[in-house]
């Protein structure tokens, strides 16, 4: 099943990069990062009264490829890596677990862009967009404050009953959800440069609908500590996107143009 999310994305990108595909003649090519807020969201009552979350900042970095449609509607598709996690306080908000978390990730949005003049001459577009968002838990981090600091690094199996070695600084993870999946929905303004070149600034939102566990998933041997996983997340990031337009059929054009007069110079020389 972990394997399912990954097929299903190759074989959409197979499909969009497909020669004879109306997609792989024309399109842009974009690199984006900036900083995000993640918050931890509990499913049930008695968790949301025994927990409570503070913002976890973070940030994303991801390489895209933008697919024009029809009626100023584009298909978005990027990949790339986060820095997330949460921030839980617990009995009576005196202790703390402050882990960050380590993300593969992978989004496909379709977007609708309105015209918008930034000032004499300039003409760009605002738009908004919404899509899925799918992300695979890599590794990660984090520190309990419970009277002391204890730093521990994730491992995702089960905590042996008598440890080999000390193994006080890890947080053995199990029954996770390592693929995560959510709902991306943005809003933004698309601002053109030269050379086909443009400039993209977008807020958004990701709702993510997957627990990363159950309530006992994470377990540590420090003060006999146990994490509730049974929590999504809520993520809010702004990133700046440069984008490279690209044209193959009329790069082709061009080639072709400078072919012929390469001949017909030949030709003359003879």
């Amino acid at each position: 099943m972990d394997r399912l999310p990954s097929k299903i994305i190759v074989i959409i990108l197979l499909w969009l990069l497909h020669p004879g595909s109306a997609f792989c003649q024309k399109y842009s090519l974009g690199l984006k990062g900036g900083p995000l807020i993640t918050w931890a969201s509990f499913g049930d009552k008695d968790d949301k009264a025994d927990f409570s979350h503070k913002i976890k900042p973070g940030g994303y970095l991801a390489g895209l490829v933008i697919f024009p449609l029809k009626n100023r509607y584009t298909l978005q598709t990027e990949f790339g890596a986060s820095m997330r996690g949460r921030r839980i306080t617990f009995n009576n908000d005196e202790w703390e677990n402050n882990a960050t978390y380590y993300f593969a990730d992978g989004a496909m949005l379709l977007r609708k862009a309105f015209p918008l003049r930034l000032g004499p001459n300039i003409p760009s577009t605002w738009f908004v967009d919404i899509g899925p968002h799918i992300s695979y838990w890599i590794d990660g981090k984090g520190k309990i404050t419970a009277g002391g600091s204890y730093s521990y690094s994730i491992v995702f199996e089960e905590m042996p009953e008598t440890p080999t070695e000390p193994d006080f600084n890890t947080m053995y993870i199990v029954d996770e959800n390592r693929w995560l999946f959510g709902l991306d929905i943005g809003v933004g303004v698309n601002a053109p440069l030269a050379a086909k070149r443009s400039l993209l600034v977008e807020l958004r939102f990701t709702s993510g609908h997957t627990f990363f566990g159950t309530r006992g998933s994470a377990s540590n041997r420090t003060l006999g500590f146990t994490d509730n996983l049974r929590s999504n997340e809520k993520v809010v990031s702004l990133t700046l996107t440069y984008v490279l337009d690209v044209n193959v059929q009329e790069s082709r054009k061009g080639k072709s143009t400078k072919d012929k007069e390469i001949k017909r110079n030949s030709r003359r020389k003879r």
